[in-house]
């Protein structure tokens, strides 16, 4: 898929900074350490979709995956974000009736956050 000249630039780069690097960098990996790789990557597996934030990192958005630029919708889950979008609209009118601005402010960001997260799905934005 690459030119030729790409991957042989690419491993005349790679090859010396490997050289650089302890050996045991690129030991055999465990069973533990595969085991423990893979389910990393089970937990990854939300309700909206898949989570790609990079291997060993936490989630700085505390779980909040709506507003996570990491998360990738499952276009099969539209149906939740819409029940997640209209709940969120009776949340904020909820918020803005009891003078909870900064609720409000918060919900009005998660709204755009599902706009956006729909528009990687190539869908419109609800009219809700």
């Amino acid at each position: 898929m690459f030119p030729d000249e790409v991957i042989t630039r690419h491993q005349q780069f790679i090859t010396p900074r490997r050289a650089l690097r302890d050996a045991a960098e690129y030991r055999e990996v465990t069973a533990d350490e595969w085991a423990a790789f893979e389910k990393h990557f089970q937990l990854r597996r939300v309700a909206l979709g898949d989570c790609f934030r990079p291997y060993g990192t936490p989630c700085v958005h505390e779980h909040a995956c709506i507003r996570c630029p990491q998360l990738r919708l499952d276009p099969a889950q539209t149906p939740l974000l819409d029940s997640i979008e209209a709940n969120t609209h009776a949340r904020i009118r909820e918020a803005e009736g009891k003078q909870w601005l900064g609720e409000a402010a918060a919900l009005r960001e998660t709204l755009h956050h599902i706009g956006r997260k729909r528009l990687q799905l190539g869908a419109p934005t609800s009219p809700t």
